[in-house]
């Protein structure tokens, strides 16, 4: 391979990497939804929501979501 060809390639490579790092964060920050979400009460445990988590449009308490997180990365 020609180091052109290389430094094509791992161009190409980086900007596959920071493609799906900018739709992962994306992810993130996007509105959450959910059948069971009544707009005042967290899905899992159904304590009352903060009202900084409502306005950042999350479905789950702090400590949920913490766990939820953790559980994903299993």
């Amino acid at each position: 391979m020609k180091e052109g060809d290389q430094v094509d390639a791992a161009a190409e490579y980086q900007h596959q990497l920071n493609e799906r790092s900018t739709a992962e964060a994306r992810n993130k920050l996007a509105p959450e939804t959910h059948p069971d979400f009544d707009g005042a009460h967290c899905v899992d445990c159904g304590d009352d929501m903060p009202e900084l988590r409502l306005q950042m449009k999350r479905v789950r308490c702090v400590i949920c979501q913490t766990v939820k997180e953790r559980d994903d990365k299993k």
